[in-house]
């Protein structure tokens, strides 16, 4: 980015594409980050969209978050996992599923040699998720 001063031209394309895109809008705003784009949308009274996601981020998260959780995010460019995790939750991705004696078993026996990756022993548990209860747990990675 040649300053830290937005040109008229960023600004038009800001003011015309962030009510309708969102940050999405950053695609024609080479140099400008989310957080940037965020913040002077915010200065100049400009609201995004309620929802932006679009249909092809909506497809990868229901499609990839129930085995990766955030981690999902590395396949969401543009996304923070708060943002990821907010929208799993309000579309009911995320649920609250106790951990059975079983799984509990499963982790006492593989987590200190295998850690995270213990999370391939159990369907539909990620690999953070695993790493999380492990340590509720009192569980420890060799």
């Amino acid at each position: 980015m040649a300053g830290k001063y937005w040109s008229d031209e960023e600004l038009a394309i800001l003011t015309e594409g962030y009510p309708k895109e969102g940050v999405r809008v950053m695609e024609r705003l080479p140099g400008r980050t989310r957080s940037m784009i965020i913040q002077r949308a915010h200065r100049l009274g400009l609201v995004a969209p309620s929802d932006d996601w679009s249909e092809a981020e909506m497809a990868i998260l229901k499609t990839w978050y129930q085995t990766e959780g955030s981690e999902v995010v590395k396949r969401l460019p543009g996304k923070t996992r708060a943002a990821v995790r907010a929208k799993a939750q309000r579309i009911g991705l995320l649920r609250k599923v106790r951990w059975s004696e079983e799984e509990d078993a499963i982790l006492f026996r593989w987590y200190p040699a295998e850690g995270p990756d213990a999370a391939e022993r159990l369907e539909g548990r990620s690999r953070e998720a695993v790493r999380i209860h492990a340590q509720k747990l009192g569980i420890r990675c060799r």
